[in-house]
């Protein structure tokens, strides 16, 4: 298990604890959260990196999504 042990001024700890307060959290589930959306949304930019490489476009996205809505209606009846 990593040393998770951090130095923290005490002015981001205390807007940190505000924060928390304020979504309704306990201080350990508000930087749960914030973690969580940190790393979904670094994971979001790196598909978006990978799609323009790829020449994957939102309007090619749009198209298969389209395609695929089609053949399930299809197969539904």
């Amino acid at each position: 298990m990593p040393n998770l042990n951090v130095s923290v001024r005490a002015a981001t700890l205390e807007e940190a604890r505000t924060q928390a307060a304020a979504a309704g959290l306990t201080l350990s589930a508000w930087v749960d959260k914030t973690l969580t959306e940190a790393i979904w949304t670094a994971r979001f930019a790196r598909q978006q990196v990978r799609n323009a490489a790829l020449g994957v476009t939102p309007e090619y996205l749009d198209s298969e999504f389209a395609c695929l809505e089609e053949l399930r209606q299809r197969a539904a009846g």
